[in-house]
This record gives structure tokens, C-alpha cells and sequence, in this order.
């Protein structure tokens, strides 16, 4: 995603595959997977709207 383009942001938890697939069917593309403090391992997608 570049900066100029309209998209969102979508996170969910590293090891929730049916959210993966769902996010990836629908066209998102995988930014990196984050260690977070309070909520664990996060996937990063972005997602043009």
C-alpha cells in the first residue's frame, strides 16, 4: 500500500488463520507481524478501500 493511496489498516491476532484467509481472500496483503505489549503477536494487513 503507498502512502498516497486510500486503504485500512486491518489487524488481528498471529494465530487466527480463518481471519487470515479472509482478510487475504479479499485482497489484503501482509505488512509484518508485531510483538505487542498487552495483546501478543499481531498480523498487519493492508487493504484497499
Amino acid at each position: 500500500m503507498v502512502p498516497w493511496a486510500p486503504g485500512a489498516m486491518l489487524t488481528h491476532d498471529d494465530d487466527h488463520e480463518a481471519s487470515a484467509r479472509t482478510i487475504e481472500r479479499n485482497g489484503g496483503v501482509l505488512e509484518d507481524v508485531r510483538e505487542t505489549c498487552a495483546h501478543g503477536r499481531k498480523r498487519r494487513y493492508w487493504i484497499a478501500l
